[in-house]
């Protein structure tokens, strides 16, 4: 990406160097001197033995890049000292004016050997570097150039390199302030009369101050190849500001971890296997509790996690993608009863009561219930579905009987849990047999993503690993009977309409696919825990529903009861409940036709299959006589089909219906 000067800064730039890096009064040109120059490169050494500090405490002993990249190097505050130190340094600016200046400041101090670019000759090349660091830059940058520059950046890190960004994450702003800011930035002659009562030049431009959410920044990082396991939060004024520090992977064999990792003292818990894990103490439990009350009690707005999934357009994408899985997988059918395990602020329970379901939202967060209950009372479901339950759990167990619920959903939820093979058991315990327990979470490296170390240093949780094969041989010994992995692919992949004819038809772009989900799933676990027992299928869901239908008339007369006998077998796999219960209740249905074959009555007749509502079970036969409203004098064809109340006509599930053509004569 090439981004072009600043009309605006640039003047100021050429005019106000020192006081355009570091707006201190000192460093004004009116009032600048020689020490102040010295006290400005001062703080850049100073700064820069820091970020070999940590790189060295955190990520590599004694790296000493060979060849360094600073982006947005200013007049040098960074590049001068960096250049000071063995290795290579190139310094790219988008200011043709503080390039300027930091050549003729290298210059002074005999630094001629620093290769300074400007942003557009430096993005034609594709050199990679040990070092790059982007530091007081991207708040200068609107966010989506800002995004745009860290991954190109990020992919000059060579591997094993390391990377330092800084960029502003949150403001302590109040709302007035920010308001008053926008107009300087927006409005004609706002800012010019701004400068003037601060005793400013008019034509200085207001540069705005940008944030950017730390969650989408540290997604790069991980989609980019890297782990970072430094993140420094620091508060200047009213803004607060990350610094995260990262290293590439190395390459290596696939599956192997990068030989240089070095575990930390704060580095999360990993997935356990129940035999082997160490006791979790009650303890140990409740601080993590307190954190995540700590976590949800601390917002200052509600609003993101209301919207969800719909707050972010970058994240809304994959989690639709993954709650499919998770409904397929969960196998629904309305009035089911089913857990939302850490359910958090309830936009999945949400869409689960939508669905008919009688969902339990659970969490040890009294806060993120009370989020929950407040996203029910701004959107209620529509109809008339049942009412959802809040839960506060313990962290040991589920305050549920055993065996009450049908399913279980984890989204996002499992990796946190501090002892997870003992919520493995408590599934197993609340589930009637046959039920499910689903699962959609990170993978097996998840704990040395980026954004997960920054949720672990940062808010103190549980960041596991997801060990699916620990997994398995827990639940297998608490008494589920199968584990089934969900293959699905997320990310976006379009082809040409060529390359896919090319992909339906078994062709070179097949390989392309599986290439580009199998990389996917390395990063994903969705699954599914089967309890031992019979769940079987009912007519709550239109799986599994079949009929055969055969039907008879005698003459019919005009002003008379029309009588039909029917005969049904149910040739499906699923059960038939009886007619009376809702949703999913079966019974027989009629449509009414006329000679052409126009619908004239949707729901001519409605009847039970048997005197006493009872069940049907795959394979039983029922017979039955119909008395139908009483017709005028006409041809007309009359339908007869199965219908499971709320759910489905069977004829839309692939049955075939009884077609009577029927005379009715004058009376």
């Amino acid at each position: 990406m090439i981004l072009e000067p600043d009309t605006r800064f640039e003047a100021f730039a050429e005019r106000e160097p020192y006081f355009a890096v570091l707006t201190a009064s000192r460093f004004l040109a009116a009032s600048r001197t020689p020490g102040d120059e010295r006290e400005f490169f001062a703080t850049g050494e100073t700064l820069l033995a820091w970020m070999f500090q940590v790189i060295d405490a955190g990520l590599t002993p004694g790296f000493a890049p060979a060849s360094t990249l600073e982006y947005g190097c200013g007049i040098g505050r960074l590049a001068i000292p960096l250049a000071r130190r063995p290795g290579s340094v190139t310094a790219v600016d988008r200011s043709p004016a503080m390039l300027t200046h930091a050549r003729r400041e290298a210059v002074k101090r005999g630094l001629d050997h620093i290769s300074f670019e400007t942003t557009p000759s430096f993005v034609t090349t594709s050199r990679k570097f040990d070092l790059v660091v982007c530091y007081h830059v991207l708040q200068r940058m609107r966010p989506a150039d800002g995004l745009e520059i860290v991954h190109t950046l990020l992919q000059r890190v060579a591997p094993s390199g390391v990377a330092v960004f800084q960029w502003p994450y949150r403001s302590r702003g109040s709302k007035l302030v920010a308001a008053a800011r926008w107009t300087r930035d927006r409005v004609p002659g706002v800012n010019a009369v701004a400068n003037r009562l601060r005793g400013k030049p008019g034509r200085d431009p207001f540069i705005p101050t940008y944030r950017y959410a730390l969650p989408r920044v540290l997604t790069i990082f991980d989609t980019s190849g890297f782990r970072a396991t430094h993140v420094v939060l620091e508060d200047d004024g009213e803004l607060g500001y990350a610094t995260v520090f990262a290293q590439r992977h190395a390459r290596s064999s696939r599956g192997s971890r990068p030989a240089t990792h070095r575990p930390s003292a704060s580095e999360p818990t990993r997935i356990v296997d129940a035999s082997v894990d160490r006791a979790v103490t009650d303890e140990e439990i409740s601080l993590y509790n307190r954190r995540a009350e700590t976590y949800f009690a601390a917002l200052t707005t509600w609003d993101h996690h209301l919207a969800k999934p719909f707050s972010l357009p970058d994240e809304t994408p994959a989690l639709l993608a993954n709650f499919a899985t998770v409904l397929q997988m969960l196998r629904l059918s309305r009035g089911l009863a089913v857990v939302d395990f850490g359910a958090g602020t309830g936009w999945l329970s949400r869409a689960l009561t939508q669905l008919g379901c009688r969902t339990i939202l659970v969490d040890v967060s009294a806060t993120a219930l009370d989020i929950a209950r407040e996203l029910f009372r701004r959107q209620p479901p529509i109809g008339d579905q049942p009412a959802p339950s809040f839960l506060t759990y313990d962290g040991r167990r589920l305050p549920l009987e055993d065996a009450s619920v049908d399913r279980v959903v984890c989204f996002d939820a499992f990796h946190h849990a501090p002892d997870p093979a003992a919520m493995i058991r408590e599934f197993a315990r609340v589930l009637k047999p046959g039920g499910r327990a689903v699962f959609a979470e990170p993978g097996p490296r998840h704990a040395d993503a980026s954004r997960s170390q920054f949720e672990a240093q940062t808010y103190g949780v549980v960041e596991n690993d997801v060990d699916v094969h620990a997994i398995g041989r827990v639940a297998r010994m608490c008494g589920f009977a199968d584990l089934k992995m969900s293959v699905f692919h997320e990310p976006e992949h379009l082809v040409s309409l060529d390359e896919y004819e090319d992909l339906l038809a078994g062709g070179p772009s097949q390989e392309e696919w599986l290439v580009s989900t199998r990389r996917f799933l390395h990063n994903v676990r969705n699954f599914v825990l089967i309890k031992s027992g019979d769940d079987r299928a009912d007519s709550r869901t239109s799986k599994g529903l079949a009929c055969d239908i055969r039907a008879s008339l005698p003459a019919a007369t005009s002003g008379q009861a029309i009588v039909v006998d029917v005969a049904v077998t149910n040739t499906g796999s699923a059960f038939w409940l009886p007619s009376t219960a809702r949703p999913g209740g079966v019974g027989l249905g009629a449509h009414l036709y006329d000679a052409n074959g126009a619908l004239l009555d949707l729901d001519y007749a409605r009847e039970s299959l048997t005197d006493d509502p009872r069940e049907i079970a795959p394979g039983e036969s029922v017979a039955r006589r119909l008395s139908l409203p009483a017709l005028g004098p006409g041809r007309y064809t009359i339908e007869i089909d199965c219908v499971a109340e709320d759910v489905t006509w069977f004829a839309l599930a692939g049955s075939r219906p009884a077609r009577l053509d029927v005379d009715v004569d004058p009376a």
